[in-house]
């Protein structure tokens, strides 16, 4: 079955949802006999290292020099005027929270599909040909999404943009994944007249992840967003926005991948205790367990 596949459509719904805000921004070039900075993008919590401005240049830019913004779409941002010094700052502007996007987005597809490789169902019960229980149980999120190529070599703001994007995913997927269970599926139809006192590991009739009852809600955007925002260790321009864009651009993927993914290879397993030959040939499997493995990543 598929990987979860992001790339450009949750790139672009992102982007559009970020576009829908209609974020103007402030004006930076400073007044006569002042001196400017730029807009501030990030001040952190944990010290001035991390804090930075969109075009710190821009704000050098005095006079009446004019520019040419960007167009709205497809820029992210809407330029404050069209002085030099603002149509510098809207595409610097733009280029960052663009570039933020794409290696994010690309850092939660990388880190979901290695998280995939190894994620599985315990505590599965197995009772004749029926499975019932269980959740899903797979290594932390979190870390995989931050030692993504694309984000790896993040340092600074940079890193603590995604660092809250990473622990915000890790969050709600786990509570998703927790939530995750079986509900009384047929997946063992050999078990229930099985001739032995033991049936051996066997696998489950493969089944749609969307079928597997789980909080969905989990990763709602709202949902998402709060969890981000609350891992944020210090204050991000448009920060809500930006959060809410990300967790926005990740629905439909999402859907999608959990309609196309299969859970396969569940080996079930478990003993025949009516099982009493020549008089009980067969019997049904009663107390049956699965074995952990990976079933998603098929």
């Amino acid at each position: 079955m598929p990987n979860l596949m992001l790339g450009v459509m949750a790139k672009e719904g992102a982007k559009a949802r970020f576009r829908s805000f209609h974020l103007s921004l402030q004006a930076s070039a400073p007044s006569a006999g002042s001196s400017g900075t730029g807009h501030q993008i990030m001040t952190s919590s944990l010290g001035s290292g991390a804090s930075a401005s969109f075009a710190e240049a821009a704000a050098a830019s005095v006079g009446s020099s004019t520019g040419t913004p960007m167009p709205f779409p497809p820029a992210l941002f809407r330029a404050a005027s069209n002085s030099t010094a603002d149509v510098d700052n809207q595409k610097s502007a733009h280029n960052l929270y663009a570039g933020l996007f794409d290696g994010i987005i690309d850092a939660i597809e990388f880190g979901f599909n290695m998280y995939r490789q190894s994620a599985g169902l315990v505590d599965v019960r197995i009772q004749a040909a029926t499975a019932i229980g269980g959740r899903l149980q797979g290594p932390a999120l979190d870390p995989l999404i931050a030692r993504a190529p694309s984000v790896a070599g993040w340092v600074g703001w940079h890193a603590m943009v995604r660092d809250a994007v990473a622990k915000g995913m890790e969050r709600q997927w786990s509570a998703l994944a927790n939530s995750v269970t079986v509900p009384g599926l047929p997946w063992y139809p050999a078990f229930v007249a099985f001739p032995a006192p033991m049936a051996p590991p066997t696998p489950n009739i493969p089944t749609p992840f969307i079928a597997l009852p789980h909080d969905a809600m989990a990763t709602s955007v709202q949902n998402l967003k709060t969890a981000m925002c609350s891992a944020l260790h210090g204050s991000l321009a448009y920060h809500t926005e930006f959060f809410d864009s990300i967790a926005t651009g990740l629905q439909l993927p999402l859907q999608m991948w959990k309609t196309s993914q299969m859970v396969a290879l569940v080996l079930g397993r478990g003993p025949v205790p009516t099982f009493a030959p020549p008089y009980v040939p067969v019997g049904p499997v009663v107390g049956g367990m699965t074995l952990p493995g990976p079933h998603i990543n098929l």
